[in-house]
Formats: C-alpha cells, structure tokens, sequence
C-alpha cells in the first residue's frame, strides 16, 4: 500500500518587499525549511525594470526552476495580480507559473461592476466570472496549471459558497478555488461553511488577524480558532498543502530579523499539518 504523501509546507514569496531579489528569496525561503513556494507575481508588477515585465520574462522564470531544484524545493503554487478580469496579464501569469512549475495559480474573482459598485447579487458574481475565467481555463489546461478561484471580502466574493458555485459552473478539471481563512475570519464566516460548500478547495491561504483587519499574521498570532479550521479541512478531505500566505510581519520587518520571522512561521505551518492529519 503506498503511503500518503505529507502535505507540503509553503510560503508566499511576498514575505519579502516588491523588487526583492527572487533568487535571493528562494535561497532563504529554504534555508527556513520550507517545502516549497508561491510565487506572488503580484509583487512583480512595479516598473519595467521588474523581470516579470520584461520580455525575458520565460528565461528568468526558468533560472529560477533550476535554482529552486538544485535546493530540493519547488514553486508549486503561484498569484496572479490583479482578477479574472486582469487581461492578458493573466496569460503571462500562466505562462510565468507553468514556466517555474507551479501546478497552481490563484486567480482572484472580479467583484466590481463597471462602475466601481460591489458586486452583491450571488447569481450576477457567478454569471460574469464564468465568462471571464472559462477561456482562461482552457488556456491553463494547456499549460497544465490549474486556476483557482478565492473567496475575497467585497460583496459576494465574501462567501466560499458562491465561490464554490463558480466552481460548479465552470465545470473544467482545471478551474477549481482556495479557502483563504484570514479572509473568512474578517468577512464573518466561520470554517464550518467549508461543509457548505459543493466543492472541497484544492488549496489554503493560510494566515491569521483580529478578525477586523487583514493583518496576514502568523497562525496563533490572531483569533483564528485553528483547532477548528483544522478539524473541518479533515472532516471534508481537503488532501492540499499547507500553504502560508502570512507575509506582513516578515515583509516590514528589519532584514537582520526575518530569517528567524520565516523559520517561526515554518513552525506554524508544521503545527498547522500535524493538526490536520
């Protein structure tokens, strides 16, 4: 009988500032243990000299596949600025993540109308995001990444079961959507809507706050009952990695002190795991 894999433990690349070396990054990203990464594209979008921008963009994602392989991690899962509704910026988002070898790529929804309203009608959000992400679902399916949708904190892009819906309406093998916990905690909804929800997410953002402010905190620095979170991931088989999306206190803090900011949240993510098997 083949044993089951551990899930992985993974950072957002966003606990370091925009324009931070990503060679850099990876190196000490790893040096803290983690098991992998997720490339924050949206902290590549600040000037042309950014990388990402450039029409080297292929080469630079490539050197950095090489060089997070020669350290025994990978870049598993990536973030797309912007939304469904970013453009062609979301074509080369995919691009960048099939290039690093990211299976994943979350995609936010659009939640404004045309003229800046929130979009609060739950069969309007699903309507218009399955137009905009469908054809972007084909294009991942050739790339072999799969887009994921995320429960925001603007109208209806608030509940993760609306944003399960589009799940379903989506129907591609392709297009599936994560639980962002910190986003639930300050939106009102406790774990227990996961059970709710039609389909099982294929990831987690994993980050805590007050319950007010998305402060994007360790596990246990906030009002999270991660006891609970955990529970409810098991009892609906979520089978994904622990993905860490806690970036703010490495990302202000003094680079003298964020290695040992980064190995204290490894240590959460490993908490968090044992909690969820």
């Amino acid at each position: 009988m083949t044993e089951k894999r551990l899930p992985r433990i993974v950072t957002t690349t966003c606990v370091f500032p925009k324009g931070y070396p990503a060679k850099t990054a990876l190196d000490r990203i790893a040096a803290a243990g983690f098991d992998a990464l997720d490339m924050g594209l949206d902290y590549w979008v600040y000037g042309a000299e950014s990388p990402f921008l450039g029409e080297g963009y292929p080469g630079w994602a490539k050197g950095l596949r090489e060089r997070a392989e020669k350290l025994g991690v990978a870049y598993t899962h990536s973030h797309a600025p912007w939304g469904a509704d970013g453009g062609e910026m979301i074509g080369r988002s995919l691009r960048t993540a099939s290039a690093i070898g990211a299976g994943y790529m979350v995609l936010h929804p659009a939640y404004r109308e045309e003229n800046g309203d929130e979009i609060t009608d739950p069969e309007r959000f699903v309507r218009l995001n399955a137009e905009l992400t469908a054809p972007w679902a084909e294009r991942a399916e050739k790339l072999r990444v799969i887009l994921l949708s995320e429960n925001l904190q603007y109208g209806a892009s608030a509940d993760p079961r609306v944003i399960s819906a589009l799940v379903d309406e989506v129907a591609s093998p392709f297009f599936g959507w994560c639980f962002d916990v910190g986003h639930a905690h300050c939106s009102g909804f406790g774990p227990g809507i996961l059970r709710e929800c039609s389909a099982v997410p294929l990831s987690v953002h994993l980050h805590d706050n007050d319950g007010t402010d998305d402060g994007h905190l360790i596990p246990g620095d906030g009002t999270v009952d991660w006891e609970t979170v955990t529970g409810v991931l098991r009892d609906i088989g979520y089978a994904g990695d622990c993905v860490l999306e806690a970036h703010h206190q490495c990302k202000e803090a003094p680079d003298a002190e964020r290695d040992a900011i980064l190995r204290r949240l490894y240590e959460s993510g490993e908490r968090l795991r044992d909690m969820m098997k």
